[in-house]
């Protein structure tokens, strides 16, 4: 059994919800979890799968699809919130648009088919350990370059006063460049504090996510002054001090 639920004895504690179009694949993937020790409820459609969001409390999502259904996606992004439900995606091979427009509606995690159930699994634990770490109520408030960034309701204020919404992505990665400011975080850095792991794609995907941070805190995003690109290294927070 892996590591998540040795803590206890009669089963995990986690719940795992699967959403997926394929029956045969999701009872699957339904019992290979089981077999782990998490609960799992699962759904193979958009109405049951809102109807077993809206019941049951939720460590992780999986959606299991051959398509990106990105309504649901951005359905389920808004009503999780600020929490820290993770939601990983399994899908047949896609394009690096599909990939990137899966995480710009809240995915956190892609897992391209086929994959080895050790490798599923593997990415399961990661998702859970990070969600897990740090409950957002016990991680303190930062203020910095006159941005407030809230961790419980993941969101940041601007200076001119405006709040703008983050998704788990953006949150993380802001938080880390925030806390780490003034100093260089190489591209491979902030990918294993971020997503947890590397791979492949992992660089475009974090210029992606760069590109979309800035264009909610940056008052230019095409001339950033706060988030910048240290060439061959990696990003930097480090805005200028006031004149």
């Amino acid at each position: 059994m892996i590591e998540g639920c040795i803590q206890n004895q009669e089963g995990c504690g986690v719940n795992i919800l699967i959403i997926g179009d394929d029956v045969k694949s999701v009872n699957v993937l339904t019992f290979i979890l089981r077999q782990e020790g998490y609960d799992v409820n699962s759904a193979v459609d958009r109405a049951h799968a809102e109807q077993e969001w809206a019941d049951h409390l939720t460590d992780l999502i999986i959606f299991d699809q051959d398509g990106i259904d990105n309504a649901l996606l951005r359905r389920i992004e808004t009503a999780r919130g600020s929490s820290s439900i993770a939601m990983m995606l399994l899908a047949n091979s896609a394009s690096e648009d599909d990939i990137i427009s899966a995480y710009d509606v809240g995915i956190d995690d892609y897992l391209v088919k086929p994959y080895s159930y050790r490798m599923l699994l593997a990415h399961v634990n990661a998702q859970l350990r990070r969600a897990r770490t740090v409950p957002s109520t016990l991680v303190p408030d930062l203020t910095a370059a006159n941005l407030s960034l809230d961790p419980e309701r993941h969101t940041v204020m601007l200076p001119n006063g405006q709040v703008r919404q983050l998704t788990n992505l953006e949150f993380r990665l802001l938080y880390c460049l925030m806390v780490n400011r003034g100093h260089v975080l190489t591209t491979e850095t902030i990918i294993e504090k971020v997503w947890g792991y590397t791979g492949e794609g992992d660089r475009n995907l974090l210029k992606s996510l760069i590109s979309r941070l800035r264009a909610k805190v940056e008052p230019s995003p095409r001339e950033p002054k706060l988030i910048t690109t240290v060439p061959g290294v990696g990003y930097t927070f480090n805005p200028p001090e006031p004149s």
